[in-house]
């Protein structure tokens, strides 16, 4: 059985994957450059951040309030055993890698735990609670994140399912 998403990020059981896997130019919130794949000037040596609790004051508040609804944990966590290319360098780029496949599948589940507290117990309850099974196995290994047709598949039917809630319903919830 596939590990349940999680869908709120949890840094302690990451390894900074949003902080290496994401570019920063042009982003309101972040108060240094950088390109994709690199790892971010505040991060130290070790991989740990050095100004984690005064981001804001230091011009990151992008860094608190970017959310990845439980990707990197998920990675390091689930994908990886625990492992981290901190204490294990060559792992970097495949850390890297799937975090970014994650982060969509990371999305669809949060939306569907949002769905499912706005929604009555009827039909679609049952379809999205089948939509994130699907959702958990296709983020069970690394090979089956790859599976873009499938993700596609599973989010237009996320779409179909948004598509009759009432949006008020869905801010409230």
């Amino acid at each position: 059985m596939a590990a349940p998403l999680e869908n709120r990020s949890d840094c302690t059981r990451c390894a900074a994957l949003c902080c290496i896997a994401y570019p920063s130019q042009d982003m309101p919130g972040f108060a240094a450059a950088k390109d994709a794949g690199e790892p971010c000037p505040k991060l130290a040596n070790d991989g740990q951040c050095t100004i984690y609790a005064d981001r804001a004051d230091q011009g990151f508040a992008g860094c608190i309030r970017f959310e990845c609804f439980g990707a990197g944990q998920h990675v390091v966590q689930h994908l990886f055993e625990g492992k981290d290319w901190r204490s294990e360098p060559a792992l970097m780029g495949a850390m890297i890698e799937s975090f970014l496949a994650m982060r969509p599948v990371s999305d669809l589940a949060f939306l569907v735990s949002r769905a499912l507290a706005a929604l009555p117990d009827d039909a679609r309850v049952a379809r999205l609670h089948a939509l994130d099974s699907e959702l958990a196995e296709i983020a069970s290994t690394r090979e089956t994140l790859r599976d873009t047709a499938r993700i596609g598949e599973v989010q237009r039917n996320i779409r179909a399912v948004f598509a009759t809630l009432d949006p008020e319903t869905l801010r409230t919830s």
